[in-house]
């Protein structure tokens, strides 16, 4: 069964945003990916990609209701951004990992902030985190402390925000990737891909978490 509304995908990129963004386009779904360097992206048909930055929580808000304006009710949405910054603890700023914390959390906790509440009128809609390895055990990359620090915060979040607003209608569950996204492999991004779609016809069955092992 083809699927109505809107379908967006932020932090889209060449890799695993834009197979997301096919993955639902393929369903039926209005795809828009929302991007900080839209140029930068493949033009491909059924998908269309804007202007937002992860970090700048205002213009997420912006940019979501821009397309539910344009685009009819965003049924789906997938937070898919992150910052990494190589460096060992010690290395990085407090500033440096803030800033890379504005990205890797505290987007995510935007935009779900807003999807909540365009979604709670109609008691429906889905939000889906990109999560990662690195959430469970940080010890396979200590140079990426930051970007662990906010894939377990975005963890939290999920299994935070999927209990506080399951009432309302609303799904939120993350996808955690327990490994390294590579074309080729068990972790391409196509069939990361499918487990995305897969999580979201599961709906509140799936539960606040996926650990996609490519197995």
């Amino acid at each position: 069964m083809r699927q109505s509304g809107a379908a967006v995908v932020v932090g889209i990129g060449p890799g695993l945003g834009l197979a997301i963004a096919r993955r639902f386009a393929r369903e039926g779904f209005s795809v828009v990916g929302l991007a900080r360097t839209p140029d930068k992206i493949p033009s491909e048909e059924g998908i269309e990609v804007r202007h937002a930055d992860a970090a700048d929580a205002a213009g997420l808000d912006a940019a979501l209701r821009s397309i539910e304006a344009d685009r009819g009710p965003i049924n789906v949405l997938v937070y898919n951004a992150y910052r990494v910054r190589v460096g060992l603890p010690g290395i990085p700023t407090p500033g440096d990992l803030a800033t890379d914390l504005q990205v890797n959390v505290v987007g995510a906790y935007a935009t779900a902030r807003t999807m909540h509440s365009l979604m709670v009128p109609r008691r429906r809609g889905s939000i889906i985190l990109t999560g990662g390895g690195l959430a469970i055990d940080p010890r396979p990359l200590p140079g990426a402390f930051s970007l662990s620090a906010g894939k377990a915060a975005l963890r939290n979040l999920a299994y935070s925000m999927s209990e506080a607003f399951k009432a309302d209608g609303v799904i939120v569950a993350t996808v955690t990737i327990a490994g390294r996204i590579q074309e080729g492999t068990p972790f391409a991004p196509d069939l990361i891909a499918d487990a995305f779609w897969r999580l979201y016809l599961e709906g509140e069955s799936a539960g606040p978490e996926v650990v996609f092992t490519g197995d």
